[in-house]
């Protein structure tokens, strides 16, 4: 009876610890559909030994620097560095941690951030981070960190060209809601329209619900700051798309037109006399 009791206590014992497991699963799996089954998108997750202070790896092991992503674009001349830069050749790059590096980038979030580097014209095409994965089905957009004021980084899904724009917080955005609840291949590259030395310098990927604004929005909100900006400076007369604005005794702006020699054609025919 002793033995009998002793086992039925027992599986009351191990009955809350199947009940935690549980739990614990379902809510680790809770958590990763927010980024859907992408995986290492902060770059956290490299494995390759650090440089020491002032030094580089070259050639890297992409598996080791890139955990679950692909590289790829620039065929046999893609160089794939630690902790330093290209010549000249296309390449990807992972920098970090923060201590001094040979070439001084400190990682924009956490310990590893990765730069993509393009000098175009180039006989070959630029080069690519990708990974295919499970769009979360409540996505509308996609959003990541870059360095300062950097633009030219090209992302896609499944070959298709995602269009950026900036938003607050040092980030670049774009609308991938078509593929919300999808396998899709998600590509980061440089784009090949942009002449020069190309690099794209980001980190902290994220899958998001928010819509990205159109970018006529984001023109006319500039715009409409610098309205507020210049009445606040006293309302001084200012020139834009060649139409000239001035302050009216009530506030507000009226606009004239110049004519092709730039002479103001509203200041003439008051001049004239008509």
């Amino acid at each position: 009876m002793n033995v009998r009791h002793d086992q039925k206590a027992a599986m009351r014992l191990a009955t809350p610890a199947w009940l935690l497991s549980g739990l614990a699963l379902l809510l680790g799996a809770s958590c990763a559909t927010g980024q859907g089954t992408f995986q290492n998108l902060d770059f956290e997750r490299a494995t390759i030994a650090p440089t020491p202070v002032g030094g580089g790896t070259y050639p890297a092991d992409p598996a080791q620097c890139f955990p679950g992503w692909t590289v790829g674009g620039s065929g046999q001349y893609l160089a794939v560095m630690y902790n330093d830069l290209s010549l000249g050749a296309p390449a990807i790059c992972l920098m970090g941690p923060t201590f001094p590096n040979s070439v001084g980038y400190t990682p924009l979030q956490g310990s590893y951030s990765v730069l993509l580097y393009y000098d175009n014209p180039s006989i070959v095409p630029p080069p690519t981070l990708s990974q295919t994965g499970l769009v979360p089905a409540t996505a509308r957009s996609i959003n990541f960190l870059v360095g300062n004021g950097e633009t030219g980084g090209a992302v896609s899904m499944n070959g298709v060209n995602i269009p950026l724009v900036p938003i607050p917080g040092g980030r670049l955005a774009g609308d991938i809601s078509a593929f919300a609840d999808s396998v899709a291949q998600l590509t980061f590259s440089i784009s090949p329209s942009r002449v020069g030395d190309n690099g794209m310098y980001f980190d902290d990927i994220q899958f998001s619900t928010s819509v990205v604004p159109e970018p006529n929005i984001l023109t006319l909100s500039a715009l409409g700051a610098l309205l507020v900006g210049w009445r606040a400076l006293g309302r001084r007369p200012f020139v834009l798309y060649g139409l000239k604005f001035r302050a009216e005794p009530g506030g507000a702006a009226n606009r004239s037109q110049p004519n092709r020699s730039g002479t103001n054609l509203a200041s003439a025919a008051a001049g004239s006399g008509r």
